[in-house]
């Protein structure tokens, strides 16, 4: 399961804007590394900013109270297309060759197999 933001500020789901403002100014003065000389400080620090941005935006926290951390990451689920992996690489430029070679092959026999179109400048009217 992904992060619980709500968890990382010291809030809870129906909080308020105001709230999750208070939340972040408690939990960033308490892990700020100039604050405190933890080693985990500092992450705790990222992981409470990002829990802000993500809380205090509207969109994004609409998105994460729908479909968690893992709707932020693809845009709400709404994305339907699987992203494709490093070995596809191969096979899409095989496939791409294939077209523009069979497209280059149609051109060029369109190119040599035209017929000569009539010459209208050697008009015979004298």
């Amino acid at each position: 399961m992904g992060k619980n933001y709500y968890e990382i500020l010291g809030i809870n789901r129906t909080a308020s804007d105001e709230e999750i403002k208070k939340g972040y100014k408690r939990m960033a003065l308490k892990y700020h590394p100039d604050k405190n000389d933890h080693p985990e400080a500092a992450n705790r620090f990222k992981e409470v900013a990002a829990a802000f941005e993500i809380l205090s935006n509207k969109e994004k926290r609409e998105l994460y109270d729908q479909y968690g951390e893992e709707g932020l990451k693809n845009g709400g689920g709404q994305n339907t297309f699987a992203q494709p992996s490093a070995d596809m690489l191969p096979f899409m430029c095989a496939v791409g060759g294939t077209v523009l070679f069979a497209f280059a092959a149609f051109k060029t026999f369109q190119y040599f197999t035209k017929k000569p179109e009539p010459n209208s400048d050697s008009d015979t009217s004298e």
